[in-house]
């Protein structure tokens, strides 16, 4: 990638999103390039790990890759694209365990809208954002936010489209809508954003008040280059950004806590 954006979304970013938890880029690779793959996680009371505990180093600095072999939950395997099939379990689970579909008819139509793909690498890649490398690929950039950041981030990503419907929330996952949803957006002439963590069994897994916000590449690059001519600059904005918790680490802080991860 371009370490100039790389660069010069950090700086954006502490303007207009002080304090704010960086976001994670991931990417499809055919090879490591010195990121960690963990071994498969021992299966908790439920038999299962989510990822988001598997990424939870990811988000203090240390990258991690995935796959079929080490992924912790089998839910994942198909918005990943590590395993594609809509099986009998499958179907099973999200009608009778989950309830969150009415029955196999829907599920089946469901994916017929969106059909699965297949994984166009080895690996799935994640990276905190200050830890990209020039090596590294982007195809989703992924955020934590609290309403007030995911505000900033919906209204940018409808900044410069031509619809109201700039960014989207589609039923599925949380693993779904930071990487199934918004890799598929990646082949569309206007690629659109997804918010997402509204899956009711992983709310759990988050704070009270946090969501997912998921921009595929070039959605991404749009958002920041709108970020200082947008309603980030104006007073409007400034009130909302005051609202920001001054006790998350700023990004000078966050570079010393990282050099030290390291």
């Amino acid at each position: 990638m371009n370490i100039e954006i790389k660069e010069r979304f950090m700086e954006a970013w502490e303007k207009h999103f002080p304090g704010s938890e960086l976001p994670i880029a991931c990417f499809y690779a055919n090879e490591l390039n010195s990121v960690a793959f963990p071994n498969a996680p021992k299966p908790n009371s439920k038999g299962f790990t989510c990822i988001f505990s598997q990424i939870a180093p990811v988000r203090k600095g240390r990258a991690r890759a995935f796959n079929l072999e080490n992924l912790g939950c089998f839910g994942s395997f198909l918005p990943f694209g590590f395993d594609i099939r809509v099986t009998e379990d499958v179907k099973n689970y999200i009608c009778n365990v989950e309830r969150v579909k009415k029955s196999y008819d829907h599920v089946d139509s469901m994916y017929e809208h969106r059909p699965p793909k297949q994984a166009p690498g080895k690996y799935l890649v994640f990276k905190r954002w200050d830890t990209l490398e020039e090596q590294d690929d982007p195809q989703v950039v992924f955020f934590f936010g609290n309403p007030n950041v995911i505000a900033g981030l919906h209204g940018l990503a409808n900044f410069d489209t031509m619809t109201p419907y700039g960014v989207i929330a589609p039923f599925g996952t949380a693993c779904d809508s930071i990487v199934g949803f918004p890799m598929h957006e990646l082949a569309s002439d206007q690629p659109k954003a997804v918010l997402g963590a509204l899956d009711p069994s992983v709310r759990i897994r988050f704070k009270p008040d946090i969501l997912t916000f998921s921009a595929p590449w070039p959605k991404f690059l749009s958002m920041l280059e709108n970020m200082d001519e947008s309603f980030l600059a104006t007073d409007s904005w400034s009130n909302v950004k005051s609202r920001f918790s001054l006790a998350t680490d700023s990004w000078s802080n966050v570079k010393s806590r990282f050099s030290r991860v390291k």
